[in-house]
């Protein structure tokens, strides 16, 4: 009798532990149920019909998760714009300060020079104030003419330094400023901006979109008014003057003559200008006046080195244009300007600035004009056809 109460006092254990199982079990199926039929309700609510309760909640969390998403881009997009503008930035005023540095050493040096050195070894003739005006138009005009009909002998010696013997690379060298000592200067410095790149267009669309932005976009977009004196297929002299450029306020006027000259596969675009400034910035001029000389020179490359090939080129070598630029501006000053420290300052402190706005305008501009003369020569259904 005590075994048999013992055995079902053992066993009654078991039950509860068994039943406690069961129940735990349909719990868990219920619980199971319960989820799936949540995650179904979610699923389906983004198909359900407009009189679902759940809908208008979902949808406008997801628009607002949507518009944050897209503000989150946008201020990416935003933050990598403003870090490459602060670089760029950063490049420009660390150029910007090293040719100031450079420039006042050189001006300095060239104030201690003429110290030194009797007055009238340093000072080359020019018109005295009772001569007026200076030269006439067509003195200026005969001057610049003369020197463009023989620029292009001077190109073997000015593109022959080592600035310019990686003919061949490609390269983004494009205009580069440095400042320069020249005695010939009434300053003392000249200004050098020289340009050594590879552009991928045949010589002819460089030579039309060149010649372009030389004689025709460039003054028409940069708020210059002009008057042409000779306008012919290879030679343009012409007066001007500009009221504004970029971000600058300037009231400048002058001549210039530019002139191209083919020799063979070998395009030159000489030029020669005089530039007076009236008033930049606030500063007002009299008496000074900006000389500058430049050579364009466009050669044919042929890329010819077959690794650079893949199965999709199917037009043969690529033909490219070597480019090579050279600029000289130097000052001239005449013995009575007043207030000549703060001219030439002001006028030193304008190009220096205003380098790096040139430089990006006359970039895209020319870019524009290859990709449109390209257009205009070889068409891009001639060169997809088979």
């Amino acid at each position: 009798m005590q075994q048999e109460t013992s055995t079902q006092l053992a066993g009654k254990p078991k039950k509860k532990r068994i039943r406690r199982q069961k129940l735990e079990l349909e719990y868990l199926r219920e619980l199971v149920v319960k989820l799936e039929n949540k995650m179904t309700q979610l699923k389906d609510s983004h198909t359900e019909t407009p009189q679902t309760k759940f809908k208008p909640g979902l949808e406008a969390d997801a628009k607002i998760c949507l518009v944050w998403k897209d503000i989150a881009q946008r201020q990416q997009k935003e933050r990598e714009r403003v870090e490459d503008k602060n670089k760029k930035l950063r490049v420009s005023l660390e150029g910007q300060l090293q040719l100031a540095t450079k420039l006042q050493n050189l001006l300095r040096k060239h104030l201690r020079e003429n110290d030194m050195e009797p007055l009238v070894n340093a000072k080359r003739f020019k018109p005295q104030p009772t001569t007026a005006l200076g030269p006439t138009d067509d003195e200026i005009f005969a001057d610049q003419l003369q020197h463009v009909e023989r620029a292009h002998l001077e190109v073997d010696d000015l593109f022959g330094g080592p600035d310019f013997i990686n003919r061949g690379e490609l390269s983004s060298a494009m205009h580069e400023m440095h400042v320069m000592s020249d005695p010939n200067s009434d300053t003392g410095v000249a200004f050098i901006t020289t340009a050594n790149s590879t552009l991928p267009f045949d010589v002819k669309v460089a030579e039309k979109a060149f010649w372009r932005a030389i004689t025709e976009e460039g003054p028409l977009k940069v708020g210059y008014v002009h008057d042409d004196k000779v306008f012919t297929e290879n030679l343009v002299a012409r007066s001007f003057s500009l009221r504004s450029f970029g971000a600058f306020q300037t009231n400048v006027r002058g001549k210039q003559t530019h002139r191209k000259f083919v020799d063979g596969s070998c395009i030159m675009v000489m030029s020669k200008s005089m530039v007076e400034p009236v008033e930049i910035n606030g500063t007002k001029f009299r008496g000074l006046r900006c000389i500058q000389t430049g050579w364009i020179v466009l050669r044919g490359v042929n890329l010819a080195d077959a690794s650079t090939f893949t199965e999709a080129d199917t037009l043969g070598p690529m033909m490219s244009t070597s480019l090579q630029s050279y600029s000289k501006m130097t000052l001239e000053l005449q013995d009575d300007i007043v207030d000549q420290e703060l001219q030439v300052g002001a006028l030193t402190d304008f190009v220096v600035n205003s380098h790096y706005t040139i430089k990006e305008l006359t970039g895209k501009m020319i870019k524009d004009l290859l990709l449109e003369e390209d257009w205009n020569l070889n068409g891009w259904i001639d060169n997809l056809s088979p």
